[in-house]
């Protein structure tokens, strides 16, 4: 094929044998060759081992699992759109990576990576319409920058990396693979949005709307990850918006700082009180939680008492509640002492009604306490941006409220460098993902 490429090694005949009290029979399994096609200027539908850039200003549908091979990559230059329409089977297609995928879009033309139009519908938001971007443990990079990504999750199909499974968004599982998400946004995910299993991470400047159905969280973090969280916006998330944890086996201790972040409506989807903590720290991960301005959310900032809880500081962070029944969990009522050992003096904790953030244009005092536990009947403007502008109005307690003496996670990226490199923003004394002299999230 004139670009294609055909790859038997490791697909060979397989041969087995099977013992008999009167002889041996072979029985020959002929596997089939797999075919590497690359992109072209021709190239409409993605399915299969493929590699090569996507166009800039073009359409693609992905009709089939895009597979990235391992030592590849795929890059999609600004204004592409991606379109999950799969092969009208039950189980959505998704994007496999082997190798590397990188999304390059821009503010002036960002990427859109969704479902025909006529499905994104508010009775899809969780119905897992494709599989986002599923790594194997060989995955070199992903990049996402200024890219929308829409109805995520559903089960893995055979072969895949979560086969059998809901799949989050975005699944990565060495500590190798590096991972750049900036200036994005995440609408309609059925569990976490980003599950990392190891790796490097930089998450820097989204916007999460209807993140996690019943359960999930935007950045659930497992053994071995290193890296930053900062200046995201996080509406209604059904668990915590972000819970660094070194649970699994790997040899890298989990270290995350978390900062500048605005987290609202948070925690409420989930069942019970033992978790909805907005920031979540838990076994054996280290890092610390500061700038953040949290509101409404089912609980404050928790610290488990199998946290690092020597190497964690919570300080200069911003709670507000309408009700009393989150005043009473911003210590959350199942970890008081451990929370109460990493939490600074600078915290502004405050009863019903304190504190509040003076946003430019957000009813911070619309919902009842009924709804926030409706589950799936929360009103839509809860779980999304609706029109808010969460930017500080003059006169806002968070202006200069925060600190920057504290250090940032120092990563040593090795493969995401030039355009494909993170663009960190340091912290700010502003609290909050909106800075009042720019410079944060750019998504109003």
């Amino acid at each position: 094929m004139k670009n294609s490429r055909i790859l038997s090694i490791g697909f060979l005949s397989l041969v087995v044998m099977f013992s008999s009290c009167k002889k041996d029979e072979e029985v020959i399994i002929d596997e089939p060759e797999i075919v590497i096609t690359q992109i072209t200027d021709e190239t409409e539908n993605l399915s299969g081992f493929m590699y090569g850039t996507l166009q800039s200003g073009k359409t693609y549908y992905l009709t089939g699992d895009l597979i990235v091979p391992e030592g590849m990559e795929i890059v999609a230059e600004n204004c592409v759109t991606i379109i999950a329409q799969g092969d009208g089977g039950p189980i959505g297609p998704e994007i496999t990576v082997r190798g590397s995928f990188v999304s390059l879009g821009t503010e002036d033309c960002p990427n859109l990576f969704s479902v025909p139009e006529s499905q994104r519908t508010e009775a899809n938001i969780f119905a897992g319409l494709w599989g986002g971007i599923q790594c194997t443990d060989k995955a070199e990079l992903v990049v996402l920058k200024w890219t929308r990504m829409e109805y995520l999750g559903g089960e893995g199909g055979p072969g895949t990396p979560r086969a059998g499974s809901i799949r989050y968004g975005i699944w990565t599982l060495s500590s190798q693979t590096e991972v750049v998400i900036e200036d994005c946004w995440f609408y309609g995910v059925k569990d976490d949005v980003y599950r990392p299993v190891g790796g490097k991470v930089s998450l820097m400047r989204n916007t999460f709307e209807f993140c996690g159905e019943t359960g999930g969280d935007g950045l659930n973090v497992k053994a071995g990850t290193v890296g930053n969280i900062g200046y995201n916006v996080f509406y209604g998330s059904a668990t915590n918006a972000f819970k660094p944890s070194n649970e699994g086996d790997g040899t890298i201790q989990t270290n995350i700082m978390v900062y500048n972040n605005t987290i609202v409506n948070g925690g409420w989807r989930r069942p019970g009180m033992t978790r909805g903590a907005n920031i979540n720290f838990e076994v054996g991960a280290r890092g610390g939680a500061y700038n953040n301005i949290i509101v409404n959310c089912k609980r404050g900032l928790r610290a488990l008492e199998d946290a690092d809880l020597q190497n964690i500081t919570m300080d200069n962070n911003l709670y507000y509640a309408t009700h009393q029944e989150m005043v009473d969990e911003f210590i959350p009522s199942d970890a008081v002492a451990s929370t109460q050992q990493v939490l600074g003096n600078n915290n502004m904790i405050g009863g019903v009604g304190d504190n509040n953030p003076m946003f430019v244009n957000y009813d911070i005092d619309q919902f009842s306490y009924d709804q926030y536990e409706a589950g799936e009947a929360q009103p839509m403007a809860m779980n999304s941006n609706s029109g808010a502008d969460l930017r500080l109005a003059p006169g806002s307690p968070a202006i200069g409220a925060g600190t920057t003496n504290f250090s940032i996670v120092n990563v040593n990226w090795v493969k995401a460098v030039g355009a494909r490199a993170p663009i960190v923003t340091p912290p700010n004394a502003d609290l909050g993902a909106y800075p009042t002299g720019g410079g944060g999230n750019l998504h109003y």
